[in-house]
């Protein structure tokens, strides 16, 4: 069963992202001094660098590449609301959209969980015959998710790397941020298709 996932990201770290050919985990950045725009909690990042994996390739959950089951995330919220660790908006995030086998072609160490993985209860299932288990139904169309706000959460993370040419398009809010990514993507030698999905926010 082959899921489409999203990772978001802030617009400013494209053009890192494509120089290094790939996206890395929290823990290889950190270690390589890439600058980085974040737009994540930093306690919820330094605590999945110290939480252990127990599946796929071990480590800790900051080794690994984060993607959710949705566009429109609960993150996405958050961000959308504005909080201390970053207040810019959600307009300038990019959706880089892939789906599970295209990852697991590139990258054997990957593994999904049923909810948040920084949660303590979350279960870590590197066995994806079981990913239908999860209602990606659901958690990819429901926008009205306060019930289901775990579930929602729910990851999919691959071991220290995502090779850029897996994504296979970006989704922006706006025309005029279509814009700005496609001179970004000029010259790279993957270019992903740019779409504009203002449903996928808030």
């Amino acid at each position: 069963m082959t899921v489409k996932i999203s990772h978001i990201t802030h617009i400013d770290n494209l053009t890192s992202i494509l120089k290094q050919g790939c996206l890395w985990s929290d823990s290889k950045r950190i270690e390589l001094e890439l600058v980085n725009q974040n737009i994540g909690y930093s306690h919820i990042k330094d605590r999945r660098l110290r939480r252990p994996v127990r599946v796929s390739a071990g480590g800790t959950i900051g080794q690994y590449v984060p993607f959710n089951f949705c566009p429109r995330s609960v993150m996405l919220y958050v961000i959308h609301r504005g909080y201390a660790d970053f207040e810019g908006g959600q307009d300038r995030i990019l959706h880089l959209i892939s789906n599970t086998d295209k990852v697991r072609q590139t990258n054997s160490g990957c593994f999904f969980t049923d909810i948040h993985a920084d949660l303590d209860y979350a279960e870590q299932i590197d066995d994806f015959s079981r990913i239908h288990e999860l209602d990606i139904d659901k958690i990819s169309k429901e926008r009205f998710w306060s019930a289901i706000k775990e579930e929602k959460q729910a990851e999919f993370l691959a071991f220290e790397s995502v090779n850029w040419n897996v994504i296979q398009y970006i989704g922006v809010k706006t025309d005029e941020m279509a814009q700005e990514v496609n001179i970004l993507l000029e010259g790279a030698n993957h270019q992903p298709k740019v779409i504009v999905k203002p449903d996928w926010y808030y």
